[in-house]
């Protein structure tokens, strides 16, 4: 099983947006690492800082097998330096054409995806998401962590789009 992690890359977003708490949160990022580990799932990710780092860090010291790592590897227009620091924990690289491709792949790699936190970014990686439902059948189960966003996302695109909101790991659980 694949597991797309989305998240805030500013994680204090949460803590000023919501009403989880520094510590709440790191407890939430080592219960879904290890809740990976337990179910011998990969985790697929975009390098870069905020929470998918974080918790592909966590998995790993856990015993996490695998993280790949959804980078365009050729890109010309913004390049992989401001990822460079990050690439260590990556153990295989799904190359994609454009950070636009990542952004709009990265969640649909996962038979599930798993959103912690909200910024631009996961927006875009969300709503591409749709084009993968609608054009090519996609399956990925689309989880967000409900306590982590300031509010649900808008009814129109919840219309479009099967989404699972959840508030902890027990109910995770349930869902892989």
């Amino acid at each position: 099983m694949k597991v797309s992690i989305l998240g805030a890359g500013d994680i204090s977003k949460i803590s000023r947006y919501t009403s989880m708490q520094e510590t709440a949160l790191n407890k939430l990022i080592d219960d879904i690492a290890q809740l990976l580990v337990d179910k011998k799932a990969e985790m697929v990710i975009i390098p870069n800082r905020g929470i998918p780092l974080d918790i592909a860090k966590r998995y790993k010291e856990k015993g996490g097998k695998k993280v790949l790592g959804v980078i365009p590897i050729q890109d010309k227009d913004y390049g992989l330096g401001h990822i460079k620091e990050f690439l260590p924990i990556v153990d295989e690289r799904i190359d994609v054409d454009s950070w636009y491709d990542a952004d709009g792949k990265v969640a649909a790699f996962g038979d599930i995806c798993i959103t912690v936190g909200m910024s631009p970014g996961v927006i875009r990686a969300l709503t591409a998401l749709k084009f993968h439902y609608k054009y090519k059948k996609s399956k990925t189960k689309l989880i967000i962590f409900k306590n982590t966003i300031s509010k649900k996302l808008h009814k129109e695109i919840e219309e479009e789009m099967p989404i699972v909101y959840i508030e902890n790991v027990e109910e995770l659980k349930k869902l892989i």
